[in-house]
């Protein structure tokens, strides 16, 4: 560890103290890269260091209909006796004809959605190639997976809770500030007997200015015609990519909203870049320092950089064995 460094961020009587890179910079003198280094194999800085939470991310493209769906309940348990029991609303949208579909379900059971699904299956006779959503319980059960992969319908979920499928929440917003403004001039709460599906319909039949089109009126034929409207004037430039493969990071901890800066922000175990994927914006796979992948993708603002520990620190003693002098230790390791 850099002395000079290290002696002026731990003492507390110093104003660069657990500080920023700048005010060590400024304290010290120090070149900004080596400043960078020792920050980057330090605890108390990489664990603490403020995570962004919200930060332009790449758009959802679908080159077809049907290609990408997304999906997502609607809680309306307050109003389930108004409802014949019916608790839930399983929104789906077409990620690329913006058709959507709303379906009401009694609860969030892997039985109850595939009935939502299969409702959907039967009167439109389409299904997806992908299937979207966050990583709610209600989609990645097993008996819910058993379904998708019989119907070869490939699944991906969110794996950072402050990031939802925009699409379909967007469009959930837009069902349910009808049915809610629908309520307050009926003073009535039902609308399983035709209130929803007026409303979907309604929707679907309704111009939209990306598409140039409605949801209703993009078929086969006009898949062209639909892609162009809405990709056809997007720059597909690349930003460049800030991490490396063999890069050493932490993970952007899953943090509810209000939590303090105080706790830690970053994961204490340290990954491995393994793979970056060239994008608009570039995602990078890890894999943990056991060689395990770790599943799904990570944003560059999800990743910390910092330098691989030569040793581990101890979190507990599990057990022990041996004599005193010769005594042997199973541990758990911290991280």
């Amino acid at each position: 560890m850099p002395g000079n460094l290290g002696d002026v961020y731990h003492e507390p009587a110093d104003p660069a103290s657990y500080g920023t890179a700048w005010k060590l910079w400024d304290a010290t003198g120090e070149k900004k890269e080596k400043i960078t280094h020792y920050l980057e194999g330090e605890d108390a800085y990489t664990l603490h260091k403020p995570a962004r939470r919200r930060f332009p991310r790449n758009v959802t493209y679908a080159d077809n209909i049907d290609e990408s769906w997304q999906t997502d309940l609607t809680d309306f348990q307050s109003l389930k006796k108004d409802n014949d029991g019916f608790s839930y609303i399983l929104c789906v949208i077409d990620v690329f004809s913006k058709y959507g579909w709303a379906v009401p379900i009694k609860d969030k059971s892997g039985p109850s959605i595939i009935k939502g699904f299969q409702i959907i299956f039967k009167n439109t006779h389409r299904r997806p190639t992908r299937l979207f959503s966050d990583k709610g319980t209600e989609y990645i059960n097993k008996t819910f997976q058993k379904f998708l992969k019989e119907n070869n319908i490939t699944y991906i979920h969110t794996h950072n809770p402050d990031i939802k499928c925009a699409i379909v929440e967007r469009w959930q917003g837009t069902i349910k500030s009808k049915l809610f403004k629908r309520f307050t001039h009926t003073e009535q709460y039902r609308y399983v007997d035709g209130l929803l599906h007026d409303i979907v319909d309604a929707y679907n039949h309704t111009y939209h200015r990306s598409m140039k089109m409605r949801p209703v009126d993009v078929t086969p034929d006009r898949v062209l015609e639909v892609y162009n409207n809405l990709y056809g004037g997007m720059k597909h430039t690349s930003k460049r990519r800030k991490f490396n493969v063999g890069d050493y990071v932490r993970i952007s901890r899953e943090k509810q909203v209000f939590k303090k800066g105080y706790t830690w922000n970053w994961s204490e175990e340290i990954f491995k870049i393994v793979q970056v994927i060239p994008h608009t914006m570039p995602v990078y796979q890890l894999e943990d320092l056991d060689k395990d992948p770790i599943e799904g993708t990570f944003y560059e603002m999800e990743l910390q950089k910092v330098t691989k520990p030569e040793a581990f620190k101890i979190a507990y003693i599990v057990r022990s064995k041996g004599t005193k002098g010769k005594r042997q230790h199973l541990v758990h390791w911290r991280g």
